[in-house]
């Protein structure tokens, strides 16, 4: 009897042993598998990030970025070059501006253009080095007489006390409290389609925009009377186009830097220049006033 006890135990330390060994290849065996998913998802490999689509939003701001254009514009085609430069897609969708900064202050997207400096917005945003510049103006209408004589030194938007300024949104000259707290009176418009209509119409007596955008804007609001049309002698602003870029987007800074030292390269091998005057660009930042 004492033999039989002691034959079951020693099978039941067997059993014990045999279960033992079973649980521990299994728990190995699963370690070793989480090894190798961990693998799996670890952060973007450096080749994956040359071929990562990056999401760009953008509107209408012809001729540098327009839905219409060839290419979306001169200025979408820098971007775009710059890039494949370095070495990453981009997909360019278009936007109403409001919606567009929105997207990249949230990370939907990873950058928009172009816009100028301004120091409220780059709390929200990281800026690129500036891209192209281009030279905006004081617009007026010739037949505003007193403009005309009294606006001839005028040099910033203080100096039109007596005037009624046409302002949009994300400029860099600020917003409408700034520039109403210099003694201006001001109207808002949401781009520069509606401020030159607002022109046109008496609303205002002038408004501040890039050169080349506005050309292109009365060529096509005013086909018939671009002669209407005044710029005085000053210029309001030498003004430097940036990339707004998110802070919130995946690897946005490391984007950024890539897209910096490429846009130097396009700069400097003449890139950007065969850009700009392949769509007509090149326009004399120093010419005389209309």
């Amino acid at each position: 009897m004492a033999n039989d006890q002691k034959i079951q135990k020693v099978i039941l330390i067997m059993v014990l042993l045999i279960v033992a060994i079973c649980l521990w290849g299994c728990t190995t065996e699963n370690k070793q598998q989480d090894r190798v998913e961990s693998t799996n998802i670890r952060p973007e490999s450096s080749e994956n990030l040359k071929t990562k689509q990056l999401i760009i939003v953008t509107g209408e701001y012809a001729p540098y970025t327009s839905e219409q254009a060839a290419g979306y514009g001169a200025f979408t085609q820098i971007v775009e070059a710059a890039l494949k430069e370095s070495g990453l897609e981009s997909e360019v969708a278009f936007y109403p501006w409001a919606r567009a900064s929105e997207m990249v202050e949230s990370g939907d997207a990873w950058a928009s253009f172009p816009y100028g400096y301004v120091n409220e917005m780059a709390q929200i945003y990281d800026y690129s080095e500036p891209v192209i510049q281009g030279p905006h103006k004081f617009y007026y209408l010739k037949s505003n007489e007193k403009l005309a004589q009294e606006g001839a030194d005028f040099k910033r938007i203080s100096d039109f006390t007596n005037y009624t300024f046409g302002g949009a949104n994300d400029y860099w000259y600020g917003d409408k409290a700034v520039i109403e707290s210099s003694g201006v009176k001001v109207e808002w418009a949401n781009d520069v389609d509606a401020l030159l209509k607002m022109l046109y119409a008496g609303r205002i007596d002038f408004l501040i925009e890039d050169y080349r955008v506005a050309e292109e804007a009365i060529g096509r609001l005013f086909p018939d009377d671009r002669g209407a049309f005044a710029t005085l002698p000053n210029i309001a602003s030498q003004h430097d186009y940036y990339l707004i870029i998110s802070k919130n987007y995946p690897n946005s800074q490391m984007y950024r830097d890539k897209f910096n030292t490429a846009l130097q390269t396009l700069k400097n091998n003449g890139t950007i220049d065969r850009i700009l005057r392949e769509n007509g660009l090149e326009i004399n930042q120093s010419e005389d006033s209309r």
